[in-house]
């Protein structure tokens, strides 16, 4: 009987490695695709940011430019917007 009882404690001690290998191994494939996710998160913000900036650089020079060109259209522009929002917060 003792050697049953060895039997079947070392098939019960192999299956138990074998769930800790695997556990493992899907713990280690889980780490490395979060590692890619996190690097391709961060690159698509990086690219993000980086055409965010450029369109506000576009944005002020059209702007600065526009004001020059015309700047007492800019000014009374200014003044109208400010009494429309003025009469809305009432």
């Amino acid at each position: 009987m003792s050697t049953k009882s060895n039997t079947i404690e070392h098939a019960i001690h192999n299956v138990g490695n074998d769930i800790r290998d695997r556990i493992t191994s899907i713990a280690s494939r889980v780490r490395e695709e979060a590692q890619d996710a996190k690097e391709s998160v961060c690159d698509t913000l990086e690219e993000q940011r980086e055409i965010a900036a450029e369109a506000l650089g576009r944005a002020r020079r059209k702007a600065s430019r526009l004001t020059r060109r015309y700047p007492l259209q800019v000014i009374a522009g200014a003044v109208v917007l400010g009494f429309l929002i003025g009469r809305v917060r009432r």
